[in-house]
Parts: C-alpha cells; sequence; structure tokens
C-alpha cells in the first residue's frame, strides 16, 4: 500500500482497477459520458413530450389576406365561405374557404401561379400573387405559434 500511495497509484493493483471500471462501462465509455448521455436522453424526451402536447393548443387558423402590403380580410378556416372577392393592384381575386383549407380560384395575373399553389391550410403557408399584390396567409387565430415541425 505504501508503495501505490509513493508512486501516485500507478501501480499493478490500481490499473487492474481501473481497467475492470472501463470494462463495465465499455471501451471508450467513462462514467462522465454516461451521465452526458443520459442528460441528453431525458431532455430530448421532455421536449419533444411538450411538442406533441402543445400542437393541438390554440383556437383554429385563420386565412388573412393583404393588398399591397394592407391587411384586408381575416377569417377563421373554420367558416366556410363560397366565394371570397378580393380587389387587387391589377383586377380582382377569387378565393374560396372550405373544410379548414383556403385557395385562389382565379385572378387577374397572366401566369395564374396564386391558383395553380392550390389549397392550403397549416399555419405557415402562403399563397402569394404578385402581379396582383394579393398575399393570402394562414396564421393560428390565438398568435401562437406559426409553424410546427412535423
Amino acid at each position: 500500500m505504501a508503495k501505490d500511495t509513493l508512486t501516485g497509484g500507478n501501480s499493478p493493483g490500481s490499473a487492474r482497477r481501473r481497467d475492470r471500471r472501463r470494462v463495465m462501462l465499455g471501451r471508450w465509455w467513462a462514467p462522465g459520458d454516461v451521465a452526458i448521455v443520459l442528460a441528453v436522453v431525458a431532455l430530448s424526451v421532455f421536449l419533444i413530450a411538450q411538442g406533441v402536447a402543445g400542437a393541438g393548443a390554440g383556437s383554429s387558423p385563420e386565412a388573412r389576406v393583404s393588398v399591397n402590403g394592407k391587411e384586408i380580410l381575416v377569417r377563421p378556416l373554420s367558416e366556410d365561405a363560397e366565394e371570397l372577392i378580393v380587389t387587387g393592384y391589377g383586377g380582382k381575386s377569387y378565393l374560396e374557404i372550405s373544410g379548414g383549407m383556403v385557395r385562389m380560384i382565379d385572378s387577374a395575373c397572366p401566369d395564374k401561379l396564386c391558383v395553380k399553389t392550390g389549397w392550403i391550410s397549416r399555419p405557415g403557408e402562403s399563397i402569394v400573387c404578385l402581379p396582383n399584390r394579393v398575399v393570402i396567409e394562414i396564421k393560428s387565430g390565438e398568435g401562437g405559434p406559426d409553424v410546427v415541425n412535423q
């Protein structure tokens, strides 16, 4: 024993104890590594559980329509509307809200990319008609998160 304390624990007996501890945890794992991995896993599980629990929170999404940067119409997607007419910079745009979704039926633009976008329903999605300067955005109704990662 006196020899171990003089050599700083570098005797064959102390080396065997270190090796035995290392074999128990695996070749490359130290006790601190295990604690870090467990903390990261616990944090990940907690954050995923919070995201899943909060995914359905908030009120129904809203369709917000703006022309030339000014918001002119806000409608909840839960209310069906046959046809809404919005006068844009270059003419009229026709919108439809149905089944919790919104789409552009027709617009006064030459390429009709806004019409080809189709139905949108999730917060963060948008339809943009650049020539007519009409933007339809889906926002969460309560001011909560606009995008839910899936």
